[in-house]
């Protein structure tokens, strides 16, 4: 009688490393230490980091600062900054693709290495883990590698009208202005809010991102006084019907 060897090969399943990266310079000239002002009684940038830890999706959460005033804040949770962000890359000027190439290269160098590299603004007090767990979702089930939360513009920009000094209205298409607004197709725009960039797509510079829909009302981009005041009331009408 043969007898049969079954050989029963093990292959381990390959698990995405996720980054989280917080970019949280000190500076800000619309709103004064606009990342840790404080928002309904604590830093703006605690809701952020608070809704990283609570997605419990990341492998890796980083503050990425120039300022010892955001690491004591970040220093209340069980979050390391590894090391701060150079001055030269701190500027008002300096594009946040830099910064987070920066800090993929320094973690690199303490040999960790991310597959995703993940974003979340310090002024996202509207973002709430549901929404990044559906990101990772919407990631895997599509075979994303780069993500943008979009959000769609209230009103039709092919009606956009340009503003002269004496403040005379010049519509920017004459042809669009007799269209109704439901004819035109709609358009959308970056939330300043979350996205993800595939670690390949950074290192070689070369970034298309898909476009993840969320709601217009967490769509504010925190930039001046009246964002900040409207960001206030929709987290106040958000708390009073949903727990966050």
């Amino acid at each position: 009688m043969q007898s049969f060897i079954i050989k029963i090969l093990y292959y381990p399943i390959q698990m995405i490393k996720r980054l989280l990266i917080i970019p949280a310079r000190i500076g800000s000239k619309r709103i004064k230490n606009k990342n840790i002002k404080k928002f309904f009684g604590k830093p703006i940038i605690n809701y952020s980091i608070e809704t990283a830890l609570k997605s419990k999706i990341f492998d890796e959460i980083h503050v990425s600062t120039d300022s010892l005033k955001v690491k004591n804040i970040v220093n209340n949770y069980p979050i390391n900054i590894d090391f701060l962000r150079p001055k030269k890359l701190s500027g008002s000027k300096v594009g946040l693709i830099k910064v987070y190439d920066f800090v993929v290269k320094k973690f690199l160098d303490i040999g960790k290495k991310f597959d995703q590299i993940w974003f979340l603004t310090p002024c996202s007090p509207l973002i709430d883990k549901r929404d990044l767990i559906l990101a990772s979702k919407f990631i895997k089930k599509n075979k994303v590698k780069n993500l943008l939360a979009i959000t769609e513009y209230p009103h039709p920009i092919q009606r956009a009208f340009k503003l002269s000094k004496s403040k005379t209205l010049y519509p920017e298409k004459k042809k669009n202005i007799k269209l109704r607004t439901q004819d035109f197709e709609k358009r959308y725009h970056d939330t300043g809010t979350f996205g993800v960039i595939d670690y390949n797509s950074l290192i070689k510079k070369k970034i298309i991102f898909k476009g993840f829909l969320i709601a217009r009302n967490k769509g504010i981009d925190i930039d001046n006084i009246d964002d900040w005041k409207l960001a206030e009331s929709l987290y106040k009408t958000k708390k009073s019907f949903i727990k966050i």
